[in-house]
């Protein structure tokens, strides 16, 4: 079957990271099959993904992915716990985003209530953590998209597989005028080479399932994985960024 999107996860692709420990009760599972087709018919979205599971000191936070026309830009978030009850979380500003940032690496508390030191409401460092994880972790195999007519970043219906290269979602390349213009639909995004330090990515056959499945050494607990024209991530994890990972590398 053609896969319907490649940002995130469908939630029966969730089988080829599930030895990564990314794994939902069936309470949850039972729950999202419902609830996030009504999420996309409520908001029209063009599709809704689940995006990961983000885990705090009192609760954990299901979080779903709204694609508006593009998955490369415009997403909207949204969180839950217990998978039925999806709230919207914010769009930051800069002010907004300085403030997480200098709270990092706070650790989220699970009560979206909750205000961390600064004033730093939790709701705002939830949408900080998704969104520096979207912006330094987020990847898809090369060719899986392409651009529409007016722009958008779009499901390549060509695209079979198997994964070839990886590229960065948050990274469009720079424009090329010789670059024929069919090449560019589908070669407009920064590979995942150029991500830093090298290394920084782990590439592993995930063996219950033969997937090929990459793993973000920067953000523990990010996984896209690539098996036929089925293709994702998600993140399972507490949202620390790993700054030590140069340390690591051989």
């Amino acid at each position: 079957r053609l896969h319907t999107g490649p940002a995130m996860a469908d939630l029966g692709d969730l089988e080829f990271v599930a030895s990564t420990g990314a794994v939902l009760s069936l309470t949850h599972t039972s729950a999202m099959q419902s609830s996030l087709p009504l999420l996309k018919k409520n908001y029209k979205f063009s599709a809704v993904k689940f995006w990961g599971k983000l885990t705090g000191r009192l609760g954990d936070y299901l979080i779903a992915a709204g694609i508006q026309s593009s998955y490369t830009s415009g997403k909207l978030f949204f969180f839950c716990q217990d998978g039925v009850s999806w709230a919207q979380l914010p769009r930051l500003g800069a002010s907004e985003r300085a403030a997480c940032a200098a709270l990092l690496p706070a650790a989220l508390e699970g009560d979206i209530a909750h205000v961390h030191p600064g004033g730093v409401v939790e709701e705002n460092l939830l949408t900080h953590i998704i969104e520096s994880i979207e912006e330094d972790a987020a990847i898809a195999p090369a060719g899986s998209l392409m651009l529409s007519g007016a722009g958008a970043a779009t499901p390549n219906p060509a695209y079979t597989g198997p994964a070839t290269g990886w590229v960065r979602l948050g990274m469009p390349k720079a424009a090329d005028p010789l670059q024929p213009a069919l090449a560019a639909r589908t070669d407009f995004l920064e590979s995942s080479d150029t991500i830093q330090p090298k290394g920084a990515l782990v590439s592993v056959i995930d063996a219950p399932t033969g997937a090929a499945t990459v793993r973000s050494l920067i953000y523990p607990g990010f996984v896209a994985f690539s098996k036929g024209d089925r293709w994702g991530y998600c993140y399972w994890g507490s949202g620390a960024k790993n700054y030590d990972v140069a340390f690591m590398l051989p």
